[in-house]
């Protein structure tokens, strides 16, 4: 083993020693005692805690998006209230053999820690459920550390004191966030419904045992206090050869008791990722305060400063021109490389600078969304820089609220027409907000959590508006093409069955008056009855069968019948047919006389039928035998046109432009343009189940158009539609930033 690894190495006998060389002393007894004080005080909280998990879990399943995700959420109720004892107990004890045992510090590693953003790096054998759980934790010990800066730094030192570690360079504090939220952790691994059970159980630990830990550490210093442990601690800076010229508050020499503020001392560095913890006992609070003196003149800039009259900031923001950074169509960031605000972060703070300006190139250059809109986010350009300077979760997590609250910006703007106008409400609404993070975002993070809720409020409302317009526009087209439909599948099932060679079975005009009555009865209101019955309810339904079985009936029993089984069969459906057709005239309001009229003329018809009777209806009066001998015979009879003949049609070009076509699905948004050039973004709201058109429809829910996947693709091919790509901008160009970053 080499020198440099046996330094690094901690022998886990060294704290028990420590523990064993004061245990007869005021040390141990001090030790136990702020030990089972805090245990009785987590006991506590985690009993808080767990006695709200059912209402969070089943909150959750009434959100639930389906039926999977619900019984997701009610199984791990009940898994939860069987081992709740478990996690419980398994926390306490695992926090009070970590206080017993001690935490050794891990070994320092220098260099850039590794951003697998995409679990494509080297980092791909790491389960991706451990890294996201393992980013939850470290996110909540971060927030908790945040939180407790003041009163977690005077225990640090206490606790060092106690244990002949002062700096904790050996071991880590046994009550700091670490301690607690990986002894819960462990616990939680109990939980087997899934990782998206556990994440919302470390949110609620952070609710109800995170919050209450600064309160924790101020009794626990009051109680050492009263101890005679450290009653005033002295605070030191540590000088770097790599640190920035501005000084870091409280300076040497300064004493802080307990309840007065300062700042948070200790060893920082700017090797690394800005804003990233480094191993080796750099704590982020620390680097946060140093950055600091950038942070405000970043914020002087953003706010509309002039470095000619900086009032304290002209020398960091000297040689950059403020003049382009309210346009948001030129990358600003570039400009700023060279000045003392980003030269005095060191090589670390240019790292970020360069990525971060690196993102705002694909941003800019992205035409998804329209110039007016692109130029309102890019805007942002130095709020964000100050995000990532500030906040180690800015690249590594993709529900960073300033993250989420870009991407739903973006994703807005794609549906906005700049023929919308700048008085629309959605680009009211999004200059608002753009102006707000201009105004107010100093480094309180929370801000863009607010703005997101706000602008989420405001995109339901329109949202909800315009998704009741869709669906109105979707049901009126379903309902034209269900006539439709209807209407043709009537039309195929009546035309062959009214044809006159096949209705004519016997030489021409032996049974013409027999048929012509029945033809024009089915081709007039037996049709109207069967599109009734297959707009309503389909051609599969019940109904419809049952109408075409009548009519089948009623055709063939006006046919010659030359057996006797087929005379018999007449005789026995008779009845039946003959009910069927009352209650089916009745259905389409015929008038009684006219029914009747119809029943009789059949009736008699099935008698000639039956015993071979002549021809002619007996029915009929000599005036209408005279009348039809006087004048030639005219064709009264109500039949369907006759089908047209048309030239085959062209084949449908399968390319690549029709398997895209086919590709969109509901929800996708397209750019159409016009011949004139005019340019439309349209959303595609509905795709017909019965003939696959698609229902285009604006922002507010309007109908934009329908095409079918035929006229879509050529559209597609000519290049007057195009999709816009609706993954969030922000994964996008993070991506995209780290990926042109890892080629220089």
């Amino acid at each position: 083993m080499s020198e440099s690894i046996k330094k690094n190495v901690v022998n886990l006998e060294d704290y028990g020693q420590i523990r064993r060389s004061i245990s007869a002393g005021p040390g141990s007894k001090a030790l136990r005692a702020i030990r089972d004080h805090a245990t009785a005080s987590l006991n506590k909280s985690i009993e808080t805690m767990l006695d709200s998990v059912d209402d969070a879990l089943f909150s959750r399943a009434e959100k639930a998006e389906n039926n999977m995700a619900q019984t997701q959420y009610f199984d791990a109720m009940r898994e939860l209230r069987i081992i709740r004892k478990d996690i419980e107990n398994d926390f306490i004890a695992n926090f009070k053999h970590h206080f017993d045992c001690g935490i050794p510090r891990p070994a320092s590693q220098g260099g850039l820690p590794d951003l697998d953003l995409e679990g494509e790096s080297d980092l791909g054998l790491v389960d991706k459920n451990d890294l996201e759980e393992d980013l939850a934790v470290s996110s909540m010990v971060s927030k908790i550390r945040n939180h407790c800066r003041q009163s977690l730094y005077a225990l640090d030192k206490r606790i060092g004191f106690l244990i002949g570690d002062p700096e904790l360079v050996r071991f880590e504090n046994p009550l700091g966030p670490e301690a607690i939220c990986h002894a819960f952790q462990e616990a939680a691994s109990r939980i087997e419904t899934g990782l998206e059970i556990r994440l919302v159980i470390f949110k609620l630990f952070d609710k109800h045992v995170g919050a209450n830990i600064d309160a924790l550490y101020r009794e626990l210093n009051q109680q050492l206090i009263k101890m005679g442990v450290l009653p005033e601690i002295r605070t030191t800076v540590r000088k770097s050869t790599s640190r920035s010229s501005h000084p870091v508050s409280p300076q040497p020499g300064n004493t802080l008791s307990e309840g007065e503020s300062g700042g948070i001392p200790g060893d920082m560095v700017t090797g690394g990722m800005p804003g990233y913890p480094v191993t080796g006992g750099v704590q982020y609070q620390g680097y946060a305060q140093y950055v600091q003196p950038s942070i405000s003149a970043l914020t002087y800039l953003q706010q509309g400063g002039d470095p000619a009259d900086g009032a304290g900031y002209a020398a960091d923001i000297s040689g950059f021109d403020p003049t382009v950074a309210s346009t948001g169509t030129v990358n600003i960031l570039r400009d700023m490389r060279n000045t003392p605000v980003i030269r005095n972060l060191g090589n670390s703070g240019g790292m970020t600078l360069d990525i971060v300006a690196m993102l705002f190139d694909y941003i800019l250059e992205d035409r998804n969304i329209p110039d007016a809109m692109r130029a309102l986010i890019g805007r942002l350009q130095i709020p964000l820089l100050k995000v990532a300077l500030l906040d180690n979760r800015f690249f590594s997590t993709k529900t960073h609220p300033a993250r989420q609250l870009l991407n739903r910006l973006a994703s807005t703007a794609v549906g906005w027409d700049e023929s919308q106008g700048m008085e629309d409400p959605v680009y009211v609404k999004i200059e608002s907000i753009v102006q707000t993070i201009l105004d107010e975002f100093e480094d309180d993070l929370g801000l863009f959590d607010r703005l997101l809720v706000d602008l989420d409020n405001f995109l339901a409302q329109e949202e909800e508006q315009a998704k009741i317009r869709a669906e109105r526009s979707a049901k009126v087209m379903e309902g034209k093409e269900r006539l439709a439909e209807a209407e043709s599948t009537t039309l195929e099932e009546i035309q062959p069955r009214i044809d006159t060679v096949d209705l004519q079975e016997s030489e021409p005009g032996k049974q013409e008056n027999n048929l012509d009555f029945v033809r024009e009865f089915v081709a007039t209101h037996w049709k109207n009855l069967l599109f009734i019955c297959c707009a309503r309810n389909g051609k599969d339904s019940e109904e419809w069968k049952q109408a075409v079985q009548t009519m089948d009936e009623l055709i063939w029993s006006v046919k010659p019948k030359t057996t006797p089984e087929e005379r018999q069969r007449l005789v026995a459906i008779q009845p039946r047919l003959l009910e069927k057709l009352r209650t089916g005239m009745e259905r389409l309001s015929i008038q009684p006389t006219e029914r009747d009229d119809f029943i009789a003329r059949l009736v008699r018809a099935h008698g000639r039928t039956a015993v071979n009777a002549p021809e002619t209806d007996q029915g009929d009066s000599r005036s209408e035998k005279e009348e039809s001998k006087a004048e030639p015979q005219q064709d009264t009879v109500t039949t369907l046109p006759p089908k047209k003949e048309t030239a085959p049609a062209a084949p449908a070009i399968d390319d690549a432009f029709t398997a895209r076509a086919r590709q969109l699905r509901t929800g996708a948004w397209v750019e159409f343009r016009g011949a004139e050039g005019e340019r439309l973004r349209a959303k595609l709201s509905w795709i017909s189940p019965i003939t696959g058109t698609c229902l285009f429809t604006d922002r507010k829910g309007l109908k934009a158009g329908n095409y079918t996947i035929e006229e879509l693709a050529h559209l597609l091919r000519s290049a007057r539609a195009r999709p816009l790509n609706a993954a969030p901008l922000m994964d996008r160009a993070v991506r995209t930033a780290l990926e042109e970053y890892g080629k220089k």
